[in-house]
This record gives C-alpha cells, sequence and structure tokens, in this order.
C-alpha cells in the first residue's frame, strides 16, 4: 500500500494562514469570551438557579455583527417567552406521571414545532418548551421556574447584543460593503472570462461561480436587514439604498444571460465581426465593476468608465453585420444567440450604471 504525499506549495501557504489567521475571527473570539465571563460572573452574583442558560444564550445570540446579534437575541427571547408559556402550561396540565407527561410532552412540542413552521422567529419555541417540562424540579413553583429561565435568557441576549456594540463594534454597514465588494469582485472575474472565452472561441464554463454568486447576495441581503434593524435600534444609522441589492441581483441575472449567449460558443465568422467589440465592451465593464468594488471599499464616490463609447462601437459593429451576407445567412439559433448577446450587454450596462448611482448615494 502507497501513501499519498501532499505536499504545500510556497503560494497555498500564505493562503492557508490567511484562512487562519483572520482579524474578524479573532475580534469575534474576543467579543465572545469577554461576554462569557460577563454572563457567568452575572449569573454567579444573582445567584440565578440555572444561570448557565445566560451562557449559553451569548454564545448562540452573538453572531458577526451588532444588527445580526440584536435580531438572533429577539427571537430568542420571542421564542423562549412562547415555549416557556407551553411549557408552564404542560407542566400545569399532567400528574407527574410517566404517561401522562409523555403525552403532555408530545403535545407541547408539536404545538410549538407547528408555531415555528408559521413562524421561523420561534425555532426555539419547542426546544424550550420541551426542556422546561423535562428538567422542573418536582414540587417547583411553575411561575417562578418560567420567569428564571425568561430572564436567564434575556440577561445573555443583553450582555451579547452589549458586548457587540461595546467591544471592538461590527456594524452591519460595515460588513454590507464588504459582502456587496466581494459579489463585485467575483462579477469582475466572471466578466473578464467572458471576454477572454469570445475572442478565443473556447466554451465557456462558468455554472459553479454563477450558483455560488446566490449565496452571497442573500448574504448581502441579510447585512442590509441587520444593518436596518441597527438604525431602527439607534445603535447606528446608514444610507445604504435598499435597491443595492436588488440591482446585484439584477446584474447576476444580466451575467447568465450573457454567458447563455455564449454557450455554445460563436462560429469564426461572428466572431470575426462581433468578437473583438463584444469582448472590448465586456472588459469595460469590468472596468467598472471594479470601480464599483474600489469605491465601497473607500467609501467614495465611484469613478466612471467611458462605457458608453465601447457600447457605440458594439452597436455599429452589430448593424454592419446584420446587412452582411454572413449575418443574412446565419440560422435561426445563431441569431438568437447574437441578439440576446446584444439585448444582455445592455441590460448590464444599465444596470451597472444604477449601481454605480446608487454607491454614490452611499458615499455623498
Amino acid at each position: 500500500m502507497t501513501a499519498t504525499v501532499r505536499r504545500c506549495t510556497p503560494s497555498a501557504v500564505p493562503r492557508f494562514l490567511h484562512s487562519v489567521v483572520s482579524i474578524s475571527a479573532l475580534r469575534q473570539a474576543i467579543r465572545i469570551a469577554i461576554a462569557c465571563a460577563v454572563a457567568f460572573a452575572a449569573y454567579k452574583l444573582l445567584g440565578l438557579k440555572q444561570g448557565y442558560w445566560a451562557v449559553f444564550t451569548v454564545l448562540i445570540v452573538m453572531q458577526g455583527s451588532i444588527g445580526g446579534t440584536l435580531g438572533a437575541a429577539l427571537d430568542r427571547l420571542l421564542g423562549t417567552l412562547v415555549g416557556a408559556s407551553l411549557g408552564a402550561v404542560g407542566a400545569w396540565a399532567h400528574d407527574g406521571g410517566v404517561i401522562a407527561t409523555g403525552g403532555a410532552l408530545v403535545i407541547v412540542a408539536s404545538i410549538g414545532g407547528y408555531l415555528a413552521v408559521l413562524r421561523p422567529q420561534l425555532k426555539v419555541a419547542p426546544v424550550t418548551a420541551s426542556i422546561m417540562m423535562l428538567t422542573m424540579p418536582a414540587n417547583s413553583p411553575i411561575a417562578t421556574f418560567v420567569i428564571d429561565r425568561v430572564a436567564e435568557i434575556m440577561l445573555g441576549g443583553l450582555i451579547g447584543v452589549a458586548a457587540m456594540a461595546l467591544i471592538l463594534p461590527a456594524r452591519s454597514g460595515v460588513l454590507f460593503t464588504d459582502r456587496a465588494a466581494d459579489v463585485l469582485d467575483t462579477m469582475d472575474a466572471l466578466v473578464g472570462d467572458m471576454a477572454n472565452a469570445i475572442r478565443s472561441g473556447t466554451t465557456l464554463a462558468l455554472g459553479t461561480t454563477l450558483v455560488a454568486l446566490r449565496p452571497a447576495l442573500i448574504g448581502v441581503e441579510q447585512a442590509l436587514k441587520d444593518a436596518d434593524r441597527e438604525h431602527a435600534a439607534r445603535l447606528w444609522r446608514h444610507a445604504i439604498p435598499p435597491a443595492v441589492p436588488r440591482t446585484l441581483w439584477r446584474m447576476r441575472s444580466d451575467i447568465v444571460l450573457v454567458a447563455r449567449a455564449l454557450n455554445p460558443s460563436f462560429s469564426d465568422l461572428v466572431r470575426a465581426s462581433l468578437g473583438e467589440p463584444a469582448a472590448a465592451l465586456l472588459l469595460r465593464l469590468r472596468d467598472e465593476i471594479i470601480a464599483c468594488a474600489v469605491a465601497l471599499r473607500a467609501k467614495r464616490r465611484v469613478e466612471r468608465v467611458d462605457v458608453a463609447g465601447a457600447r457605440q462601437v458594439f452597436a455599429t459593429a452589430l448593424t454592419e453585420f446584420r446587412v452582411s451576407p454572413a449575418g443574412n445567412a446565419l440560422d435561426l439559433d445563431t441569431a438568437g444567440h447574437v441578439f440576446g448577446l446584444s439585448f444582455a450587454l445592455d441590460e448590464l450596462s444599465r444596470d451597472l450604471r444604477d449601481l454605480a448611482d446608487r454607491i454614490d448615494e452611499i458615499n455623498g
């Protein structure tokens, strides 16, 4: 039997170190460590019998931003209130026997699960209800037990939010900017690959990267929701227009249309007339995508790129090609790809200009 030895190339080592030594991860580790210490000390000083739930809550609710943590803390508190109420009713309704307890547990858990489906914010409700019924000491006052659990969860949530807001604050608006810029970096690479493909006549394979854009864009939307939550709670104000994530989604759709138009690759006859103008326009669009990403990270207005000139060159080449013998000889499928490419490039240009305008609004 032979063993396979994996070698680390020089370029792989810095990449590995970068993934391990993350400034944002270290900051989060510091916040969690301090918040856990405070929660532990608080529940000991307050004499809470099961105050360790405050520590558990800190670990559960602390997200990557203030807004995310606030949302998670509110959801957990709401779920705890509902779950504790269900658990209290279940504990009151049975006589302590094994069968009666099991039946009440099943009913309470199913009701909590039903509510969690209707309202995802209540996903901890069936868990809380079940824990309460299974851990409530015999002959313990139900109301006192419920109040203690809610107090412990509330304490942990408050400590988690305070830690995110006061210890190396992680604002959702900053997270939004980073995520949106990362999406633009991916789009920049996609558009560059498209330009190279149309010039060389090679087949375009972007499926995996295009699929990866979807969760990235969902992350952008979530960061904006968290930023809005911070804004509503007066923890931090932002001026991010809600149109930004919508425009990024439209740009993804435009890129998908361009990819479909270029697959299969155009014949040498088509590329001889349209290849260079289309590639030049794609590269201009790529330059503007890069300019938008730079502006987001640098918090300044977008340095505009002359996309209109490249669009005019492509439009002229397309018009000449349409009336040429080669253009008239195109089969229906190829003609659909050619005009689909023209439409997609126009849409991408329009949406990219709209994105640049929205970034200018953010950065004044």
